[in-house]
């Protein structure tokens, strides 16, 4: 076979050409996911969780990933009523509305994190209100505030809560200066009624002795056949069997009965003039209890029912 010149500057060229040729870019389409921890059972905070009155802060359990690598997450936590501090004691307290974002430009002494990395775990971090992480210089209001978290990755792409790739819950933060809805001590937890008879509980509403209490000034209490953290919103996924309101609400559109006393509320003086019948058609329900005080603080509370 004789050596043919063309031939061969034909496979060069081809050789050289191959060289150069660049591996084809593949877009990243896709978002970080936020799941709950290994060894856990949920995300925290979960939905609804209230936050107890001895606690300083919202804790957080979750984590992040994404197989670009992770290069910033944000939490926030805003109230769920921004009316909610619309009083005389506005100056004596604030709302929790904060916007955390951790990224290659923070600096955070309770976390240590190395962003692009595929995971990034939160574990048992917390965004406090007192002491000198605090991110409020006055007592925060107590009630119910939405938690969001988004992650982006290193391609800039984004989760969402507009359309669920990010994560959203309600919680409600519990203080000792709120109104104090209760029973007394030694009873089941369950409260037993006979359909078509009135509902007979135990307990009350209280405004506590704590120098920041303030008097009661709305009460409403509603029977449903489930528990809804979101309940307030009038499209909530609850049927009500019964609803009574007293007092004048800052954040709900409601207001019903002058409230007999600033203090003390029983249940049973409640329920005297204007009974809760319980009805034949569910044996299992859920008593709600909202109450306000004057200076906007919210408590929720509730009692499982049992019809027989």
């Amino acid at each position: 076979m004789k050596n043919n010149p063309l031939f061969f500057f034909s496979i060069a060229v081809f050789g050289l050409a191959s060289c150069n040729d660049e591996p084809p870019l593949v877009l990243d389409g896709s978002i970080p996911v936020i799941s709950k921890l290994e060894n856990t059972s949920q995300i925290e905070p979960y939905n609804g969780q209230a936050i107890p009155s001895d606690w300083n802060s919202v804790r957080f359990s979750f984590n992040t990933g994404d197989p670009e690598g992770i290069q910033e997450v944000e939490i926030n936590i805003k109230p769920v009523f921004e009316n909610q501090l619309q009083s005389q004691y506005a100056d004596q307290f604030e709302l929790l509305n904060t916007n955390q974002i951790f990224n290659d430009d923070r600096v955070d002494p309770k976390i240590n994190l190395t962003f692009g990395r595929e995971e990034l775990n939160f574990d048992a971090y917390s965004i406090e209100w007192t002491g000198i992480y605090s991110v409020a210089e006055l007592p925060v209001l107590a009630g119910p505030y939405e938690v969001q978290v988004n992650a982006m990755d290193v391609n800039g792409n984004k989760t969402s809560t507009l359309d669920s790739t990010g994560y959203q819950t309600t919680v409600f933060i519990e203080r000792w200066y709120a109104p104090l809805i209760y029973q007394p001590h030694g009873l089941p937890s369950v409260v037993s009624g006979t359909s078509g008879e009135m509902l007979a509980l135990e307990g009350g509403i209280l405004k506590t002795e704590d120098a920041a209490s303030s008097p009661l000034k709305f009460v409403w209490i509603k029977l449903v056949d489930k528990d809804v953290i979101d309940d307030y919103k009038e499209n909530a996924d609850q049927t009500v069997f019964e609803e009574r309101v007293w007092g004048e609400s800052t954040t709900f559109e409601k207001s019903g009965e002058q409230l007999t006393s600033e203090v003390e509320l029983s249940f049973n003086e409640l329920f005297e003039t204007d009974p809760i019948l319980l009805p034949d058609s569910q044996n299992n329900l859920i008593l709600v209890v909202w109450a306000e005080d004057e200076a906007g603080n919210i408590s929720r509370k509730t009692f499982p029912i049992e019809v027989n």
